[in-house]
């Protein structure tokens, strides 16, 4: 049987994941897909991140509040963190749809 040994590099990469990775060739085609052995520790982070309180978003969601702040940091060619969050809770107060976990309202 042929065996692989990855570089620590690799490795690290590979012990940290927390989902299913492919792996590929150099040239970016799929050779397998390595799945993580879930721990005991996984799984109570996995419980953990469920039972937070939000909120929750979307990846397209995260993805139009990134944009939107770029526009606004380029518009006014910089801000603080306090602009930075009463700028993300006007975004939040025109997209009140964002994922909160079962039973929590708005």
């Amino acid at each position: 049987m042929s065996e692989l040994i990855l570089t620590e590099e690799q490795a690290k990469i590979v012990t940290q994941s927390w989902g299913p990775m492919p792996v590929r060739d150099p040239n970016g085609k799929v050779l397998g897909r390595l799945e993580p052995t879930l721990t005991p520790e996984m799984i109570a982070e996995f419980k953990r991140r469920a039972a937070s309180p939000g909120p929750w978003f979307t990846s397209e969601q995260v993805q139009a509040r990134l944009q939107a702040l770029q526009k606004e940091w380029d518009r006014l060619s910089g801000f603080d963190e306090t602009y930075m969050h009463e700028f993300l809770s006007r975004l939040d107060a025109t997209d009140p749809g964002h994922m909160r976990p079962t039973g929590q309202t708005a």
